[in-house]
Formats: structure tokens, C-alpha cells, sequence
């Protein structure tokens, strides 16, 4: 999909759009009603904005869409500390290297971690926005 295809859908097609990027239904409203975005950095920053300006509950409500990925007994151990799951952009980590971040995650405090987890969110979001407009 190109950016000009993105601008010109209707807004419940745009809604499905961006909800496959980010499931926080506020983060899906906002970039609806931000279009048309002009250039795909311009996007981009949008999305970082809305996301950074969203609340806890909302990134709470995009962290639940990972729910459906691998479960493991430690991640559950994870969501029982933190209340919510496991998120890491791990496209770029090893087998070891996720590994060790998880272990040093768990010892975070648990605002820590959720500015941690909306951060690793955020960067998820980002990748599958660049991938909808071919942008890798």
C-alpha cells in the first residue's frame, strides 16, 4: 500500500489499517483523523506523537495484542509481576541476546517497565507502519 492508497481509504479501512499496526483503539482514532499525512516521515512522527501522548491504559490495550504470540511459563511469570505481557521488538536480538533482556527486564520496577514496554511498542509500531508502505 502506498501513502496516497492510505489517505483515501475510508475511515473504518484506515481503522483496520492501523489497528494491524497498533491495537490502542485511541492510537488507531488519532492517526485516522490525522490523514492525509503528506510523506511517510511525516506519518511516522504522528505516530510517535499520538502514541507518546496516549494514557497507561492505552498502551495497556496495544500490549494485550501480544497475548496471542508464544506463551512460555516464564513469560507468564512476567505478566503476573507487571500486569501486562511480554513486548520486545526483537527483530534485531538473537536467541541469547532476547534472553538476556527479558532476565534483566524482570528486575525492573514496574513504572520502569511500562515506560520500557511502550517504548519496545513504539518501535514495534514503527516497523509494521515502514513494512505497510514498503519503506524495507
Amino acid at each position: 500500500m502506498d501513502l496516497a492508497e492510505l489517505n483515501t481509504l475510508d475511515r473504518s479501512e484506515a481503522a483496520a489499517v492501523f489497528a494491524a499496526c497498533c491495537n490502542a483503539r485511541a492510537w488507531v482514532d488519532r492517526m485516522v483523523a490525522a490523514r492525509p499525512f503528506h510523506d511517510a516521515t511525516k506519518m511516522l512522527t504522528a505516530a510517535g506523537e499520538v502514541w507518546w501522548d496516549l494514557s497507561a491504559d492505552d498502551w495497556e490495550e496495544a500490549f494485550a495484542a501480544h497475548r496471542d504470540g508464544p506463551t512460555t511459563p516464564a513469560f507468564v511469570e512476567y505478566e503476573r509481576r507487571f500486569g501486562h505481557p511480554y513486548v520486545v521488538f526483537a527483530a534485531d536480538l538473537s536467541a541469547e541476546e532476547s534472553d538476556a533482556v527479558y532476565r534483566r527486564r524482570l528486575s525492573n520496577d514496574p513504572l520502569s517497565e511500562l515506560s520500557v514496554t511502550a517504548t519496545e511498542q513504539a518501535r514495534i509500531t514503527n516497523r509494521a507502519l515502514r513494512r505497510l508502505l514498503g519503506l524495507f
